[in-house]
C-alpha cells in the first residue's frame, strides 16, 4: 500500500498550481478557471473563499489518510497543523488580537471546532488541550504565567514533538532530520523574539520539540541554523537588522523545501516524497490565502507576490 500511495502522489503532484496559475489570480482572474477550485464563485464572501480553499487541502489529506498505509499517522499529524492554527487564532482572540488571518479552518481532529470557538477564558483553553499532543511539556498553571509569545512557541514545540513521535521507526533518520530542520526554522524565529540564549534555555526546559538530533542545543543560534540550511548569514543578518523577519522566514522555508525536493528526487518511492507532497499542498493553500487576503486588503500585486512560496 505504501508504494501505491507514493505512485499516486507522482500523479497528484501534476495537478498542483503553477506559477502561471498564481500570476493569473494575482491579475484578478477568477478561481473558477482553476479545475481544483472551480467551486469558488466571485460572489462568495472572504470567509467563504478561504473556507473553500481549505476544503481542497482537507480533501487531499483525507484521501491520503483513507489509503490506510503505515504513513497514515504521519499524514494525520501533518494535517493537524491546521488544527494548531485554529488554537492560535483562539489564543490571540483571548488576548484581544484580531486580524483578517484570524479565521478558523474547518479541520478537526483532537479539538472540536464548535467547542474551541465557545472557549471564553485562557484557563479553559489550556485545560481543554491537556489530553491533546499540543500541551504535553508543562502544566496549565505554568503556561498561564507566560507571555503570549511563549505560549505560541510552546504550541509549536509540542507539535514538533508530536509529529516526530508518529514516524515509523525506519523513517526516523532521514525524514526525522528534515522535520528537525523544519522545526529549527520555527525556532530561529522564536530566537529572534526571545533572544538566542533565552530560547536555548527554553529548548532544554519546555520547548524540547525544537531539539534536533544532529546539533547540540548550546550551538543553536540563527547563524548556525542558516549554516545548516546553507544560507548566507550576512544576507540573513541584514534582513534581521532591517526588521524583515517575515522575508527571512520565507527564504529559510524556501531553502528547506528545496532540500526536501532534492531528497525526494533521490528516493522517489519513499516517505520523503510523501513529505514533499504534503509541504507542497500546504504551501498551495497558504499561497492562496495570501492572495485572497492581499487582494481584500488592496495590496499591490508585487507586494502579494513577494509573500508566496513557489514549488522549486
Amino acid at each position: 500500500m505504501e508504494t501505491y500511495l507514493i505512485v499516486r502522489l507522482h500523479g497528484l503532484i501534476q495537478h498542483l498550481l503553477s506559477r502561471e496559475d498564481y500570476e493569473r489570480l494575482l491579475k484578478g482572474r477568477p478561481f473558477r478557471e482553476l479545475p481544483e477550485y472551480s467551486h469558488i464563485e466571485n460572489e462568495n464572501s472572504l470567509e467563504e473563499v478561504l473556507a473553500k480553499v481549505d476544503d481542497v487541502l482537507i480533501k487531499r489529506l483525507n484521501f491520503l489518510m483513507g489509503l490506510q498505509s503505515r504513513y497514515s499517522s504521519f499524514i494525520t499529524a501533518f494535517g493537524d497543523r491546521l488544527e494548531l492554527e485554529n488554537i492560535k487564532v483562539k489564543l490571540r482572540q483571548l488576548y484581544g488580537r484580531r486580524s483578517e488571518a484570524g479565521i478558523y479552518t474547518q479541520y478537526v481532529h483532537f479539538t472540536p471546532l464548535d467547542k474551541l470557538m465557545e472557549v471564553d477564558s485562557e484557563e479553559e483553553l489550556w485545560t481543554s488541550l491537556q489530553n491533546t499532543p499540543y500541551h504535553t511539556a508543562a502544566s496549565t498553571e505554568e503556561i498561564l504565567k507566560e507571555s503570549l509569545e511563549f505560549k505560541e512557541a510552546y504550541l509549536d514545540s509540542c507539535y514538533y514533538t508530536y509529529i516526530k513521535s508518529v514516524l515509523p521507526k525506519n523513517e526516523r533518520k532521514r525524514l526525522g532530520r528534515l522535520l528537525d530542520l523544519e522545526g529549527l526554522i520555527v525556532s530561529a524565529y522564536w530566537m529572534l523574539v526571545f533572544n538566542k540564549d533565552r530560547t536555548r534555555e527554553l529548548i532544554e526546559e519546555k520547548l524540547r520539540g525544537f531539539k534536533p538530533n544532529f546539533i547540540k542545543v548550546e550551538e543553536l543560534n540563527p547563524r548556525n541554523i542558516c549554516s545548516l540550511l546553507k544560507f548566507n548569514w550576512s544576507f540573513a543578518e541584514n534582513l534581521v537588522k532591517r526588521g524583515e523577519i517575515s522575508k527571512l522566514m520565507k527564504k529559510l522555508r524556501s531553502i528547506h523545501l528545496r532540500l526536501v525536493r532534492e531528497e525526494a528526487k533521490r528516493a522517489c518511492l519513499s516517505s520523503l516524497f510523501l513529505y514533499y507532497y504534503l509541504l507542497l499542498i500546504k504551501c498551495e493553500r497558504d499561497n492562496l490565502h495570501r492572495i485572497v487576503l492581499g487582494r481584500a486588503m488592496g495590496l499591490k500585486r508585487e507586494k502579494i507576490r513577494q509573500t508566496l512560496l513557489f514549488q522549486l
